[in-house]
């Protein structure tokens, strides 16, 4: 009895490990760097015409409709404040920014209907 109780639990952890593992894209899915904070996967892409950020959320694309976004963007001990804004999808974009290396970046996305705040921060390389 004892033996099978042992292996039924070790079976189960197995399984729960395995589902951990397949759960949540952490690879970057349009070219940038990707930043996780808890289910929440943030993708900074920086291109020529501008810097694109990408958020999704449980393995789902959030809509950037439904979201306010910002950067704070810290290079040579001076900070600014960046607006993003809302493009197709999961996308929020700056126009012509360009952040240059060794700068840190905060992210800060905030949920217009509940008002529920989400962040991280890159160090560009």
């Amino acid at each position: 009895m004892k033996k099978t109780l042992a292996l039924l639990l070790g079976l189960s952890a197995l399984g729960l490990s395995a589902s951990a593992d397949a759960h949540g894209l952490t690879k970057p899915q349009h070219g940038g760097v990707v930043q996780m904070n808890g289910e929440t996967l943030f993708e900074l892409v920086r291109g020529p015409t501008g810097v694109s950020l990408y958020l999704i959320d449980e393995d789902e694309p959030v809509a950037a409709s439904s979201m306010t976004a910002k950067l704070s963007i810290t290079a040579k001990g001076k900070k600014t404040d960046v607006p993003l804004a809302a493009g197709k999808g999961n996308q929020f974009f700056a126009k012509g920014l360009k952040i240059a290396a060794g700068s840190n970046v905060g992210v800060q996305v905030v949920n217009k209907a509940s008002g529920a705040r989400y962040g991280t921060t890159f160090i560009i390389k």
